[in-house]
C-alpha cells in the first residue's frame, strides 16, 4: 500500500539541525551551551508534531507505520552499536566491557532510559564513561510511538476527541513529572510517563494545523519571535539542577512549539531554518545524536573526565558529521527507501535481535579484552577503573539533608547536644562517610553538622565565581544553624589556596577571616578547628593511574607500588600551612594535619589502600571508602564527650 505523502516542512529539518547543534555542542564544550541539553526536548516536541501528523491520516495502517519507523531508526542504530561494542572489546576492561554488553542489549531493544534509569544519572560523572548513555531518548522516543498510536486507534473506535486526550494525557504526565521531580528526579529524567507531555505538545499542534494555518503574518512572526527566545534562554541559561525536566523543559518545548505552529513561512524559517545548510544537517541530525556520543565517551576513558581539549573537540564534531552523513548515504537512505520492504524488515529485526543477544552475552561472559589485564603484584585494574567511575560525595547513609540557600546541610547524629559544626567546599565535606561509619558502629558522641557547597569558602574573604554565587549564602547559613544548635566545636575545611589566594591579598583577607572567626567562636566560646591542606597530585587520580591504547595498557607502577615522595608535596602547601597556623595562634585556633593519615607514611604517600583500591576520585579529592575507614585523625574531635 502506498503511504500518503504530507507536505514536507523544511524548517522542521532546520530546528531539528538546532537541536542536535545544542546537543552536541553541550556534549562537547559545555561551558559554551550550559543548557544545550535541550535539545532533546525540542526533537520530542518534533517527533510528537511528525507522528500525530502522519497518523492522523485516516488512510494509513498501523503495520505501515512501525514498518516506516524500523526502517528509519534501526539501520543508523545497529551500526553504532556495533561500532561501539566493537571499540569496546578493543580497549574496555571487562567489567566495563560487561556494562556495556548490557547497554547494547537495552539500546537493540529500545529499553535504555530503563536501564540508565537504574544505572546512573545523566549528569553524575560516571555517565561520561558510558558510551551508549545517549540511547535514553531513543528508548523514551520508541515507547511514545508504542502507546500514541494505540490510543488514536482507541479514539477513531470510541469517536472521542483526540486534541482533548492529547491535552489530558499531557497534562496527566507533566503533574507526573513534577511529583518526580520532588521525590525521583532520575525517574523525572528517563521514563516515559513524565516526558510524555512533551510529544503531547506536538500532538496538539498537529491535530490544530487546520487552525494554525489561518494564523496572520504578524501571529506567525511573533510566535516565530517568541520560540526563537525562548530557545536561547533554554540553550544558555538552563542548568542541570534546575529541577530538569519538570518544570523547566518548558521553556524548550514551549520555544520549538512557538516555532512549528509559525509555520514555513516566516522570514525565520525561509532565510534560516529551510536554508540549504540547516535542511542538511536536519537530515543527518539522528545518526549525527547517535554517533557523537560514544566517540566523546571513548576520548573520556582514554583522556579522563575533564574538560575537552578544544582541538580535540573539533575534531570529534568533524568525525561525527563525518560519520553521520556516510551513515545516512551508505546505510539508511538505501535501507529506508531502496530496498525491498519485506526482506528488510526481516533483516533488520533479525539484526536487532542478535545484537542484543551479543550484548547479553558480553554481560554475562566479558572474558579477555585487550585492554584486560596487569601482571603487576599489588595493582587491580578494575578496582582503579570503578575508582574513576565512582561519585566523589555521596550524601550518607544517616545523614538527614536539607538544602538552605543553595547550600547542604547534613546532620548526622540525633539530639541537638554535644554539637560539632564542619563547614566549607567539597574538600570538607569528603569527611562524611567517616563520621557516618563512626555512627553506625555506635561510636559517634556528638551530633555532626555539615554546611557545604561546592568551591565554598567557609569564611567570607573571596568573591565566588558566577556559577557559586550561592556561596554568599555561607555566613547567614552558620549563624542560623549556630543559633538553632548548641555547637561547641566548629571545624573548617577548604581548598585553602583558592580561598586566600592572590598572595599579596592575604594579609587583607586575613584580617577579615580573623573578625569572621572571632565572632564565630563566640569569643572563645566555641572551639574552631582548621583542617590543614592535604597533599595533591594528579598522579592520585585513577584516570591517570592508567593510559590506555588499543593494545594495551601503560600503568604508572612507580606510583602506583612505590608511592609518591611526600616532601615535595607538602611542599607545594608549606606557605599555606604557616599562613593558617599563624592564624590560628592570633585566633586562639587549632589546626589539625591529616597528611600521614591519608598517605599511611611520612615520607611517601600511597595513592593504593591495601587492597589494591585508590584511595583519591581525583587529584585532591579522597574517595568514601577510604574516609570512612582509615581517617582516623578525625576520631578525636568525633568519638569524644563534650565536657
Amino acid at each position: 500500500m502506498k503511504v500518503p505523502t504530507l507536505p514536507y516542512r523544511g524548517d522542521i529539518d532546520g530546528l531539528r539541525a538546532v537541536a542536535v547543534i545544542a546537543v552536541v555542542v553541550y556534549h562537547v564544550f559545555p561551558r559554551w551551551l550550559p543548557g544545550g541539553f535541550c535539545g532533546v526536548d525540542v526533537f520530542f516536541v518534533i517527533s510528537g508534531f511528525l507522528i500525530t501528523r502522519q497518523l492522523n491520516q485516516r488512510d494509513i495502517s498501523f503495520a505501515s507505520f512501525y514498518t516506516r519507523r524500523l526502517r528509519r531508526l534501526a539501520p543508523a542504530l545497529l551500526c553504532v552499536l556495533l561500532a561501539t561494542v566493537i571499540a569496546g572489546m578493543l580497549f574496555l576492561l571487562p567489567n566495563e566491557l560487561s556494562t556495556l554488553g548490557l547497554a547494547c542489549f537495552a539500546g537493540a531493544t529500545f529499553l535504555s532510559n530503563f536501564f540508565s534509569w537504574q544505572t546512573q544519572g545523566y549528569f553524575d560523572r560516571a555517565s561520561s564513561l558510558q558510551p551508549l548513555l545517549h540511547l535514553w531518548s531513543l528508548g523514551v522516543e520508541e515507547q511514545f510511538y508504542l502507546f500514541w498510536p494505540a490510543l488514536i486507534a482507541l479514539s477513531r473506535r470510541k469517536a472521542f476527541s483526540l486534541t482533548q486526550t492529547a491535552l489530558a494525557t499531557g497534562l496527566a504526565s507533566f503533574v507526573i513529572g513534577l511529583g518526580c521531580a520532588f521525590f525521583s528526579p532520575a525517574a523525572d529524567f528517563y521514563l516515559p510517563f513524565s516526558r510524555i507531555w512533551e510529544f503531547m505538545i506536538g500532538a496538539v499542534l498537529a491535530l490544530g494545523e487546520c487552525r494554525l494555518g489561518k494564523l496572520s503574518i504578524r501571529q506567525r512572526a511573533t510566535y516565530n519571535g517568541g520560540g526563537l527566545l525562548c530557545l536561547l534562554i533554554s540553550v544558555f541559561q538552563l542548568r542541570q539542577d534546575w529541577f530538569f525536566p519538570s518544570p523547566s523543559a518548558l521553556f524548550p518545548v514551549l520555544g520549538a512549539a512557538l516555532v512549528i505552529a509559525a509555520g514555513p513561512e516566516t522570514l525565520l524559517a525561509r532565510r534560516i531554518l529551510s536554508s540549504t545548510p540547516a535542511r542538511w544537517l536536519g537530515s543527518i541530525s539522528y545518526p549525527l545524536y547517535l554517533w557523537h556520543w560514544p566517540l566523546i565517551a571513548y576520548e573520556h576513558l582514554i583522556h579522563g573526565v575533564s574538560h575537552t581539549h578544544r582541538s580535540t573537540g573539533y575534531a570529534i564534531i568533524a568525525l561525527s558529521v563525518t560519520l553521520a552523513t556516510l551513515t545516512t548515504r551508505f546505510v539508511e537512505a538505501p535501507l529506508r527507501w531502496k530496498t525491498p520492504e519485506r526482506r528488510t524488515i526481516i533483516g533488520l529485526l533479525t539484526a536487532l535481535t542478535i545484537t542484543a543477544a551479543l550484548g547479553l552475552t558480553l554481560w554475562a561472559w566479558p572474558g579477555y579484552s585487550t585492554a584486560m589485564g596487569s601482571d603487576t603484584p599489588g595493582i587491580n585494574l578494575e578496582k582503579i577503573n570503578l575508582a574513576e567511575q565512582n561519585g566523589i560525595f555521596p550524601i550518607t547513609t544517616h545523614m538527614r539533608v536539607e538544602h538552605m540557600q543553595g547550600l547542604t546541610v547534613g546532620i548526622i547524629g540525633s539530639g541537638p547536644q554535644n554539637s560539632i559544626l564542619f563547614t566549607g567546599d567539597s574538600l570538607l565535606f569528603q569527611w562524611a562517610p567517616r563520621v557516618d561509619a563512626l555512627f553506625a558502629k555506635g561510636l559517634l558522641k556528638r551530633t555532626i553538622i555539615f554546611i557545604s557547597g561546592p568551591s565554598c569558602a567557609p569564611l567570607p574573604v573571596e568573591t565566588p565565581a558566577k556559577s557559586f554565587t550561592y556561596c554568599n549564602a555561607m555566613s547567614e547559613v552558620q549563624d542560623h544553624i549556630l543559633t538553632k544548635w548548641p555547637v561547641q566545636t566548629i571545624v573548617m575545611g577548604a581548598l585553602w589556596e583558592r580561598v586566600f589566594d592572590p598572595r599579596s591579598e592575604w594579609p587583607t583577607k586575613k584580617i577579615r577571616a580573623e573578625e569572621r572567626i572571632k565572632a564565630l567562636s563566640d569569643n572563645g566560646k566555641r572551639r574552631i578547628v582548621f583542617i590543614m591542606p592535604t597533599p595533591t597530585s594528579i598522579r592520585f587520580d585513577p584516570a591517570h593511574m592508567v593510559t590506555r591504547h588499543f593494545t594495551h595498557l601503560t600503568l604508572d607502577k612507580d606510583a602506583l607500588q612505590n608511592g609518591i615522595p611526600l616532601a615535595p608535596l607538602m611542599a607545594e602547601h608549606a606557605d599555606m600551612a604557616a599562613f593558617l597556623a599563624s592564624m590560628a595562634r592570633d585566633t586562639g585556633s587549632s589546626t589539625l594535619d591529616l597528611t600521614q593519615n591519608i598517605c599511611g607514611s611520612a615520607e611517601t604517600c600511597f595513592p593504593l589502600m591495601p587492597d589494591g583500591t585508590p584511595k583519591f576520585a581525583d587529584q585532591m579529592h579522597l574517595r568514601p571508602d577510604f574516609t570512612s575507614g582509615f581517617i582516623s585523625g578525625l576520631d578525636d574531635i568525633l568519638t569524644k564527650s563534650a565536657p
